[in-house]
């Protein structure tokens, strides 16, 4: 038997090398679809006949490849091997990057899906990114991709890109599975997200001080903390400072500190560096992450400038890390913190309306002060300015203020923090029976506190203290004369008064002799008093004390010799003075001697007078000298003729054809000349006897007046030589006040007015309302005013028959004769005058009611130019001011000065005339 082998011969499967992504991968290589693969078998053997065939071969079989597809994903894993995993934070995200290859034999398009497996603790979102630039990130541009057509054995990139949820915790599951439509999947492509406990970030924020004076610091301190179970991602704490800036709470530079990590500046509030600029407008830190139960702290100081004042400045500071924010907030409250305190002396924080704020007095008396010290305190940070006021729960007075220095309290009083004044308020009851007094102090910032005074009884009245001298004052002395003083006092009260004292200064030029009653003298020659002790007045009691003294040899003329003695007591300790009683001293006189130029005149003449006028005084002046010269009828003044020692000297003032010269000082011993002019006028007849006389003040404070004798001079008229023509004049007025004279700046000159003379002649008053009518015959004439040419009726006066504005008068020499001019009935209500005379000035004031305003005119008259001048003339309690000004100060020139005011009063009209108050620089 032969032995028979067949062979059969198959087609080699191709082995080769395929792509995938950017990296080379070997693997075998499907046959490609299409492709024909042929089979045909070959026998051999051993041929039965040598030589023959020994193979024989089979039909070739034909057979072509088919498409098959398959898929396969890198890397693998499993819900227990995960093949990637990535451990995020609640709502972080993460990329797993896969490669998907085509491993069948055609171009396939091959499904993509992505799953969260089965005992997942939580189902994160995904979604699959065609990594077209192989980079891993998931660009902007690569959009999601639900499948993948590839050529056999290409390869492509896909991203798994998953989100978690806030709320997400532990392990999540997520695959890609690829498939071929139905057929083939790969599914074994595990990865693992794993979700840990998220940090919880808490910021607390500080202001330390949280109350901050302008121009003081506080400290900002910023703290976050992870409050979580998980470390966290990268911390920013952040403070943004610019609208607490414009607010004038400024940054402090080199301030900033942190407990770790960086700090960071930024001027504008958007670019950050770690190198501080000049202005900075926020701070904050960066750590790279805070474990839990780890916090971070960022402090800074601020300066809160005077813009911040009475501003409450918040700020706000967040803490960043990943998507988790959170934030705190504090607020800065820049103010002064003002107070005041004011209480008793050394105790001015004593608590308000308690027993050790209120001070005590037992006793007081209507008219006299009792004073109570207070001190007053700056309890607050800031300087401020402090009123003090006083009101009057109980009782009623008027309070007079002083400070430390004795002087008026200068209110607002400014004070430094801490710093005190003190403050003395003296009561001056003015009722009787119990006084309380609240004193308040206010400051500026709207502080204020309260203290009390309190007087348990008032009394009525005060002790009755007289004092008489003997001789009266009504007479002068002399060097040597004994003068004896007596002094009464007398208790008025039903209380004793206790621990009495009465004590009598002497004058200086005094000196003592006696006293009766035990009386005590103390002190040198020229500065002694005398002393009782007199120990408790019972209620009603009355004591009588003497002093004798002596007129010293250093008593000088013209003084006077003034004595007031005082009384104080427990209960009045304030001493309480008597009357004064003054002596004047004087052993000298005035001498005035009168002559006159011509012993006789006729109407028309100048004649000069001399006045001569001696101080007999060999030691004293004679001060606010003012000379007294009457002339007879018929003798006019004429205006600009004065003078004194050869100089010339401002004109008298003329009351009722009364001269009066103030001519200042005359020195002791000496003596000064006047002289003067006057006209003879036609009203002159008989004997022209003019009388004068001096009266001054002695020098040396003494307000006595120091007479001289009465001088004359005689001329007798003589009408031989007098002309029998004469003038006719006068003026046309209207007259406010009814007197029937003209009063300059109150009377008002009418111009223009007609005056007619009998006989035909006529003139016009000029602007000052006068009229002259030359060469009129001596005798009898007709003058009449025309009322048409006037704005009101002329007054009756005498002489006009009964027909007012026309006059029958009797020319004679230089006539005069006025048309005063009734005003409307409305206008004057009434007149008041008054007149002051003081050295060589003398004020002349009339009050006037006109349509329901007082019109006051004051005429000044000086003799001399008055330096420093100071006239206050008061309107009554309750008037008002309404034109022109009651007041005049500068220098007061030599002459006459006219002063014109209004003003408004309902009071009484007997209260609506005051008395004028003068002074001036000697």
């Amino acid at each position: 038997m032969k032995h028979t082998s067949l062979a059969l011969l198959l087609p080699s499967l191709l082995v080769g090398a395929f792509v995938v992504g950017a990296q080379a991968q070997t693997a075998s290589v499907p046959t490609p679809a299409g492709t024909e693969i042929t089979n045909q078998a070959t026998a051999t053997f051993e041929p039965v006949t040598p030589g023959g065939e020994s193979s024989a071969e089979s039909n070739i079989v034909r057979t072509v490849v088919q498409a098959v597809c398959a898929v396969s994903v890198s890397p693998d894993g499993t819900v227990q091997a995960p093949g990637q995993s990535a451990t995020l934070l609640p709502g972080e995200g993460t990329t797993f990057s896969y490669t998907v290859v085509n491993s069948g034999n055609d171009r396939f398009t091959l499904p993509l899906a992505a799953r969260t497996e089965a005992g997942s603790a939580h189902t994160p979102a995904t979604r699959l990114v065609l990594d077209a630039n192989r980079n891993g990130v998931a660009d902007a541009g690569e959009g999601e991709v639900a499948s993948l057509t590839l050529e056999a054995g290409a390869a492509a990139r896909v991203l798994l890109v998953v989100e978690t949820a806030d709320s997400a915790r532990g392990d999540a599951f997520v695959n890609l599975v690829a498939s071929c439509g139905g057929g083939q999947q790969d599914a074994n492509n595990v990865s693992r997200v794993r979700v840990g406990p998220p940090p919880v970030l808490a910021v607390q924020k500080s202001f330390t001080p949280a109350l901050v004076r302008p121009g003081t610091e506080t400290t900002v301190t910023v703290t976050t903390r992870n409050a979580g179970n998980g470390g966290s991602r990268e911390v920013v704490l952040t403070d943004p400072l610019g609208e607490q800036i414009a607010q004038g709470l400024v940054f402090v530079p080199g301030s900033a500190q942190a407990s770790a990590g960086t700090l960071e500046y930024t001027a504008d509030g958007v670019t950050w560096q770690a190198t501080e600029p000049a202005g900075v407008r926020g701070v904050r830190v960066r750590a790279a992450s805070l474990a839990a139960g780890q916090g971070l702290t960022l402090t800074f100081r601020m300066r809160a400038t005077d813009a911040a004042e009475n501003r409450i400045i918040p700020n706000v500071a967040t803490a960043v890390t990943g998507r988790q924010q959170a934030q705190g907030t504090a607020s800065a409250d820049v103010r002064y913190q003002p107070g005041v305190a004011i209480g008793p002396l050394g105790q001015p924080e004593a608590p308000e309306n308690t027993p050790a704020d209120t001070q005590t007095r037992p006793f007081a008396v209507v008219g006299q002060e009792v004073c109570f010290d207070h001190t007053l305190k700056n309890t607050g940070d800031v300087r401020d300015l402090f009123t003090v006021t006083v009101t009057y729960p109980q009782g009623a007075a008027t309070a007079r203020m002083t400070g430390a220095d004795g002087a008026p309290l200068v209110q607002p009083l400014p004070l430094d923090p801490g710093a005190t004044a003190l403050v003395r308020v003296c009561y001056d009851a003015t009722q009787a029976g119990g006084l309380e007094a609240l004193i308040t102090a206010k400051g500026t910032r709207g502080t204020s506190n309260t203290t009390r005074d309190v007087v348990q009884a008032v009394e009525a009245g005060l002790p009755e203290l007289l004092k008489t001298v003997s001789p009266g004052p009504e007479r002068t002395v002399s060097q040597g004369e004994e003068l004896t003083y007596t002094l009464r006092v007398r208790n008025p009260y039903a209380r004793p008064l206790t621990g009495v004292t009465v004590s009598d200064p002497l004058p200086g030029h005094v000196d003592f002799v006696e006293a009766s009653a035990g009386g005590r003298v103390s002190g040198e020659a020229g500065a002694q008093t005398v002393s009782w002790a007199v120990g408790t007045l019972a209620p009603g009691e009355t004591r009588t004390f003497t002093v004798r003294a002596r007129v010293s040899v250093r008593a000088v003329d013209g003084e006077a010799l003034k004595n007031i003695f005082n009384m104080v007591s427990t209960e009045l300790p304030t001493p309480l003075p008597s009357n004064e009683v003054s002596s004047p001293v004087w052993t000298a006189a005035l001498r005035i001697t009168k002559a006159v130029s011509s012993p006789q005149a006729a109407p028309g003449d100048r004649l000069t007078y001399t006045l001569k006028i001696q101080n007999l005084s060999a030691s004293t002046a004679i001060v606010d000298a003012v000379v007294t010269d009457t002339p007879a009828r018929g003798l006019e003044y004429l205006p600009g003729t004065s003078t004194l020692g050869g100089q010339p000297l401002a004109d008298p003032t003329v009351t009722s054809g009364v001269l009066r010269w103030g001519i200042g000082t005359i020195p002791a011993g000496g003596t000064v000349e006047i002289t003067y002019q006057t006209r003879v006028t036609a009203d002159a007849t008989g004997e022209l006897v003019n009388r004068v006389e001096v009266v001054g003040n002695g020098a040396g404070g003494n307000a006595r007046a120091i007479a001289s004798n009465v001088a004359t001079a005689v001329t007798r008229l003589n009408l031989g030589t007098f002309a029998p023509l004469a003038d006719l004049l006068g003026t046309v007025f209207v007259d406010r006040n009814r007197n029937g004279r003209f009063d300059k700046g109150l009377d008002t000159p009418v111009e223009r007015a007609r005056v007619l003379l009998a006989g035909g002649r006529l003139v016009l008053t000029d602007a000052a309302g006068r009229y002259h009518f030359a060469n009129v015959p001596l005798g009898t004439h007709a003058l009449r005013l025309d009322p048409n040419s006037a704005p009101y009726l002329p007054l009756n006066m005498p002489g006009d028959g009964g027909l007012p504005g026309t006059r029958t008068v009797h020319v004679r020499g230089l006539t005069g004769v006025d048309f005063p001019l009734a005003p409307l009935g409305g206008e004057i209500a009434a007149m008041r005058r008054t007149t002051l005379t003081v050295g060589g000035l003398r004020v002349e004031k009339s009050l006037h009611l006109v349509d329901g305003v007082y019109r006051v005119t004051l005429r000044l008259v000086s003799a001399s130019d008055l330096a420093d001048f100071e006239l206050q003339d008061p309107l009554p309690a309750g008037a008002v001011l309404k034109e022109g000004r009651n007041t005049l100060s500068g220098t007061l020139k030599a002459g006459e000065t006219l002063l014109t005011y209004d003003f408004a009063f309902t009071g009484e009209l007997g209260a609506a005339l005051t008395d004028p108050a003068v002074r001036w620089r000697n």
